[in-house]
């Protein structure tokens, strides 16, 4: 006789349609009430398969997939549930643009359950191609950002026991080629400083250059966050400026917990900031009913309100343009503040409490650029390790040189 199936174990049939259908029962709830899930397939071992793989998620506690679920359904979810209060006001706002411009289009009509690695190497490539942006390809560094954001999705959907594996961290990400940043030299750094001396907006450019603030730091600092009148003057960078969706420009949490920190302000720069607060109040005097700042923004505009960051960087192109600099980011003028103060020997750590960093790893790899004055004294200290003194350095390279020399004219001869 043919053995019986135990219970639980399931069925196996071939439906009119020509597919096969499998069929688990299920233990629902502490009452131990039992429910049939089935599975679908083209072959019977297919359907094996799957029933196989449903009972291994079962018997590791994991809940029956709903194999209904769609990628996009889920992101969705994930982006207004899970997403808030977890990354900055910016980063959620880009991370909502990408999973709308890129990961949806590509992978959204999956079923969460059916997406693989796969299907994330397509997104990219189709990105590489320009097939999501026009045809305009996108570079290796959005592909990965791409592939980040929807791996952060995926964790989730397995903490919640809805996928068996994250797809998009098993997939290899492009190979991003690290850009070379640049900083100002020193010379460069102090004509920048003559140039925006008279400019409104100078002192914000200055006192970025001198902190290495990110640019919504330095647009976010208020007057109470600066103790002008101590010697020295200190400032406490606490919040930053950001384009909040549906509240415009407003004051944000800072980036990290590192973030928060307190700066000496070089005197120079001090002195700039009591000319600007001068500045300011003549300005909101003339404004008069106009004037908005309701934040008590250093920086401002002529009528009080928010600088925007896209003005900002205009500005600082527009002013480093006209006294011959050329083209020069916000950004970069952060990136020379830590170079300038590497270059001039102040120890890393510093450094990269100043710059508000994690690590210090991530202040020497990223943003500090050695100036080429820098590498000629490591040059020259090297060898007063190795050579008594100038005199015998040049003349054991003349001796070397001779020596050469001499070699060469014997082989030619």
């Amino acid at each position: 006789m043919t053995k019986r199936r135990g219970r639980g174990d399931g069925s196996i049939r071939e439906r009119i349609d020509g597919r096969w259908e499998g069929r688990l029962e299920l233990s629902c709830g502490p009452t131990g009430n039992r429910r049939q899930k089935s599975v679908f397939g083209r072959t019977r071992r297919e359907v094996v398969a799957k029933m196989r793989a449903e009972q291994q998620r079962l018997d590791s506690g994991l809940p029956p997939t709903d194999g209904r679920r769609r990628v996009r359904d889920f992101l969705q979810w994930w982006s207004e549930k899970v997403l808030p209060g977890t990354v900055s006001a910016g980063s959620e706002a880009t991370y909502r643009r990408w999973l709308r411009l890129y990961v949806i289009p590509s992978v959204g009509n999956l079923r969460l359950t059916e997406l693989a690695p796969a299907h994330v190497t397509e997104m990219m490539r189709s990105m590489e191609a320009g097939e999501l942006s026009r045809g305009r390809p996108l570079s290796p560094q959005t592909q990965s950002s791409a592939r980040k954001v929807l791996a952060r999705a995926l964790r989730r959907a397995e903490q919640e026991g809805l996928v068996a594996r994250n797809a998009a961290m098993l997939a290899d990400g492009p190979r991003v080629p690290r850009r070379e940043g640049r900083s100002l030299t020193g010379a460069q750094a102090r004509e920048l400083l003559v140039a925006i001396e008279e400019h409104r907006l100078g002192p914000a450019f200055g006192v970025q250059l001198a902190l290495g603030l990110r640019l919504g730091e330095v647009l976010g600092l208020r007057w109470r966050d600066i103790e002008l009148e101590c010697s020295p003057a200190i400032v406490h960078v606490r919040q930053q400026l950001q384009r909040v969706a549906g509240a415009g420009l407003t004051l944000v949490e800072l980036k990290t917990a590192q973030s928060r920190r307190d700066l000496v302000l070089p005197a120079p720069m001090a002195v700039a900031l009591r000319r600007h607060r001068v500045l300011q109040s003549t300005e909101r005097l003339a404004a008069g009913p106009a004037w908005q700042d309701e934040l008590g923004l250093v920086f401002t505009t002529p009528i009080g309100t928010p600088v925007d960051p896209d003005n900002f960087r205009h500005r600082l192109s527009e002013l480093t343009t006209a006294c011959g600099l050329g083209h020069w980011t916000t950004h970069e003028l952060r990136h020379s503040a830590g170079s300038l103060l590497f270059a001039a020997g102040v120890p890393m750590k510093l450094i990269s409490e100043m710059l508000g960093h994690s690590s210090e790893r991530v202040t020497s790899d990223v943003y500090v650029h050695t100036e080429q004055a820098a590498r000629d004294r490591v040059a020259e200290a090297m060898a007063g390790v190795l050579f008594a003194s100038a005199d015998q350095t040049g003349a054991i390279e003349g001796q070397f040189v001779g020596q050469l020399t001499s070699e060469t004219t014997s082989s030619v001869l």
